[in-house]
């Protein structure tokens, strides 16, 4: 699971952190990949029935940040992102965010993410390139 030893003042990260208004992600290493199931409420809308575009992205941010994390052994916060959203992600269904990174030297890290329906389609996908720290 995705835990840090700091207070909940430290860690206020919107994707992952202690925040009344974040998305609460938890991620952890499955089979090559670093995932998490999650389920978007009514908050996060942005076309009707559909979460905006822009959490979609953050998900995709946040799984990337954790693939570093957990398979690299650094903190690594994104400076590029390309985002591809192939198809509307539907709110109050289950999803899927994962990731895989890379070290490409020099404190680079790539990473791959992708965000999943409950039957596997890809939704999203997403190229970051992080600056490990």
């Amino acid at each position: 699971m995705s835990q840090f030893e700091w207070s909940e003042e430290e860690n206020r990260c919107f994707g992952c952190g202690e925040n009344p208004w974040g998305l609460g992600l938890e991620f952890e290493e499955e089979e090559g990949w670093v995932r998490t199931d999650t389920r978007l409420d009514r908050r996060y809308q942005g076309f009707q029935d559909y979460a905006h575009g822009g959490i979609v992205a953050t998900m995709l941010d946040e799984a990337s940040a954790w693939a570093v994390r957990l398979q690299l052994g650094s903190f690594a916060p994104s400076y590029e992102i390309n985002c591809r959203l192939r198809k509307p992600a539907p709110l109050e269904e289950p999803l899927t965010v994962r990731a895989q990174a890379e070290d490409k030297g020099h404190g680079v890290a790539l990473a791959q993410a992708q965000l999943l329906d409950r039957e596997g389609s890809l939704l999203a996908e997403a190229e970051i390139k992080c600056k490990m720290v």
